[in-house]
């Protein structure tokens, strides 16, 4: 059973967005296309028993893209783009973990017929002295479980868990999605597209590991913006005459992660007392029986 586990995991990688704008109902287009932007994030989770546990995070964001234009009837055709400035995306959700899947379980399986059998008691069925009897018999019953065990996680090799994920994404306080600028008489219209503020979160991270130690987090994830995507209107007035262009844009992209994990907290499953009296007994606790029955009868 795995234990509790409370971990922070920082990471580096890299996101992929689009932005796309719909000007007039005339259909959408990208002004920047895809766009590569350097990633970092912190993340925080915890794990339960069962695998299943929440996590909380912040990472940089760079999906919106800054539309610029000074005529309304061309604002399709003619205008000027540029990336947003770097945001901070808050990040939380579920994630469930399972349970490792081994690189070696030839390796593994061979380890464990051999520790298994160098555990049998089955040497020791030639010996009838009594003075040995139950002491030599515990101690070396006890040894041998106790070395298998050893021999068993030394020899679990390297390992990986997959860890999907489901989650939301918050930016506070975004900006305003129309600004209006007048420079030396020029009107100019700049509209925020992918200016979200929630988003839905999706993805999947593999841990890899050897033994007992965690040693690297790479996660894939995919965002769609959600919030604050309504259509915005903006009015030109030239004399009597007034011209509308409504807007509607949409974010969407992907990212690539990798991180180390750390241990912050961890609480280890408590082992269970067995009432069962008639539980099946060992190779050990036979031939212990068989010596007690000797030893009477001399």
């Amino acid at each position: 059973m795995n234990a509790q586990k409370l971990s922070l995991t920082p990471q580096v990688g890299f996101e992929n967005s689009r932005t796309s704008v719909n000007y007039n109902s005339l259909g959408s287009f990208s002004p920047l296309g895809g766009e590569f932007n350097p990633q970092v994030s912190l993340r925080l989770d915890y794990k339960f028993k069962q695998g299943f546990g929440p996590y909380i995070g912040a990472s940089t964001s760079r999906s919106g893209v800054l539309y610029n234009f000074n005529e309304v009837e061309n604002g399709m055709s003619v205008y000027n783009a540029t990336k947003a400035n770097v945001q901070l995306r808050l990040e939380a959700g579920y994630q469930f973990t399972t349970n490792p899947i081994l690189f070696n379980k030839k390796n593994t399986s061979a380890s464990k017929t051999k520790s298994s059998g160098n555990s049998s008691c089955g040497s020791y069925s030639n010996r009838s002295s009594c003075s040995r009897g139950n002491s030599s018999l515990s101690n070396h019953c006890q040894s041998k479980s106790s070395a298998a065990k050893k021999m068993e996680n030394k020899n679990k090799g390297g390992w990986v868990r997959l860890q999907p994920s489901v989650g939301v994404g918050f930016i506070a306080s975004p900006e305003t999605d129309i600004i209006t600028k007048t420079q030396g008489g020029l009107i100019t219209y700049e509209y925020r597209a992918g200016n979200w503020n929630t988003a839905l979160l999706t993805g999947i991270g593999f841990e890899f590991g050897r033994n007992k130690q965690r040693l690297l987090n790479v996660s894939i994830n995919y965002f769609t913006g959600i919030g604050n995507m309504n259509k915005e209107t903006v009015a030109s007035v030239s004399g009597t005459k007034t011209t509308f262009a409504n807007l509607e844009s949409n974010a969407a992209g992907w990212n690539m992660r990798i991180g180390i994990p750390f241990t912050l907290a961890e609480k280890k499953p408590g082992k269970h007392k067995n009432t069962n009296r008639t539980k099946r007994t060992n190779c050990c606790d036979r031939m212990r029986i068989e010596y007690k029955y000797r030893c009477r009868m001399q």
